[in-house]
């Protein structure tokens, strides 16, 4: 099952208030990152996901630079400088957060470590794993 039909098939909540192409280019600037293919479709399609418990962080057309995505990074691009190529996706709590690169890459960063590592997923892979992970936990 991939990431469109886990959405179809179960209650995950998104925005209807969606940001459009060129909206992307004034989100790039504004964090001074370029959003991977598979980022920039979330962003199109779904503004943010949320399911259960988890929610990621996203973009809405009337936020725009103020959703939480966009502060986040700016955040943590200004205090954290080993995240300035990455996009904050998701707080996992105590200073971990889920990062995505330019090429739809997953990185976890633990800003008491200021450490960044590699995880072995896409953007789109990640977060159908992180939604089915919910429905396993007990």
């Amino acid at each position: 099952m991939g990431l469109e039909d886990f959405i179809t098939k179960n209650k995950v909540s998104f925005t209807k208030n969606l940001i459009s192409v060129e909206d992307i280019t004034i989100i790039e600037e504004e964090i001074g990152v370029p959003c991977g293919k598979e980022l920039r479709d979330y962003l199109l399609k779904y503004g943010y996901l949320a399911y259960k418990h988890v929610e990621l962080y996203g973009v809405n057309s009337k936020q725009m630079t103020e959703s939480d995505m966009i502060k986040q990074t700016k955040y943590l691009h200004k205090y954290f400088m080993k995240t300035s190529e990455y996009i904050a996706l998701e707080n996992m709590g105590d200073g971990e957060y889920v990062l995505v690169s330019a090429s739809d890459d997953i990185f976890e960063y633990s800003s008491e470590q200021d450490d960044i590592t590699k995880l072995d997923y896409k953007f789109d892979d990640y977060i159908l794993k992180r939604f089915t992970e919910i429905d396993g936990e007990i």
